[in-house]
């Protein structure tokens, strides 16, 4: 059985925390987007308290 490879893409989100509520469509967006593509989300990385690394992974064929 051959070993499962992954390629793996990154995707900054920027957020202002006083536009969290409304801002949180990026997320949304961002997600839906990639999934579309064949990505999964693998993690998510905070910077700071405004912005975050969206890390997508998928199966290489």
């Amino acid at each position: 059985m051959a070993d499962q490879r992954y390629e793996y893409t990154v995707e900054p989100i920027f957020l202002s925390p006083d536009e969290l509520r409304n801002d949180r469509f990026k997320f949304d967006d961002t997600l839906n987007e990639k999934a579309s593509e064949g990505w999964v989300l693998d993690s998510t990385l905070r910077i700071d308290s405004s912005s975050f690394l969206l890390v997508f992974a998928r199966p290489v064929e």
